[in-house]
């Protein structure tokens, strides 16, 4: 599979020998600041909740394709820690390669209570994951101690951070916490960490010795 991170909490997966792809939780224009309005092309578009930073289906050209190669599996949660009386609710939703078996977790604007979230039969779809794609900025998500707790317990291959504010970069929304933050406790907490230069990721071809990658928005402004 190739992963490419359009930004925030938005990625498109496509898998080379069919074409197909989908795009997650494409945000609408102008909202998130430091990226550029999305203007891509998918076979499907899966969104994890109705927030506009979300849920901008219209900015994806669809281009249907006969049969898709993953199997798409789905847990409902909510978006905050008190059963979504806060802030509603919100879909994780599981990959799954049907000729590689390669797996792919979204987990959306996850804020569930980790305990809740993690029943045995709910683990049986997020353990072990190939890919795992987990916002880490806190306020509308889960916190950075909350969502390598979340990593620890359900051991991905690969972790992708979204849903963050980078400072240096300048963007995100001011009020999430920083990937330089969560990087920092990630290393203390004895995790590998690989800095991607492109904004996309071959699972075919991931050769880096670390279980977090931290890769490129491609739609980061540039102001330089």
């Amino acid at each position: 599979m190739v992963i490419k991170y359009i930004g925030h909490s938005c990625f498109k997966v496509l898998d080379e020998e069919t074409g197909y792809s989908i795009v997650f939780d494409p945000y609408e224009p102008g909202t998130v600041n430091g990226f550029g309005d999305i203007r891509d092309a998918a076979s499907e578009v899966l969104c994890s909740h109705d927030h506009f930073d979300h849920n901008h289906k219209e900015c994806i050209l669809i281009e249907p394709k006969e049969e898709s190669p993953f199997e798409v599996q789905w847990i409902d949660t909510f978006h905050d820690p008190k059963k979504g009386s806060l802030r509603g609710v919100n879909r994780i939703h599981v990959i799954t390669h049907k000729a590689t078996g390669e797996k792919l977790v979204h987990y959306g604007d996850i804020g569930e209570v980790l305990d809740d979230l993690l029943t045995e039969e709910n683990m049986e779809l997020l353990r072990n994951a190939d890919v795992a794609m987990v916002p880490i900025g806190g306020v509308y998500t889960y916190d950075r101690h909350e969502a390598l707790d979340l990593i620890e317990r359900t051991t991905p291959k690969i972790v992708l951070p979204m849903h963050y504010r980078a400072e240096a970069a300048g963007f995100g929304f001011p009020n999430l916490d920083t990937i330089e933050n969560f990087l920092i406790d990630a290393e203390r907490r004895g995790h590998g960490i690989g800095i991607g230069e492109m904004w996309f990721v071959n699972t075919a071809n991931y050769k880096i010795d670390a279980d977090i990658l931290v890769i490129r928005p491609q739609n980061m402004k540039y102001t330089g």
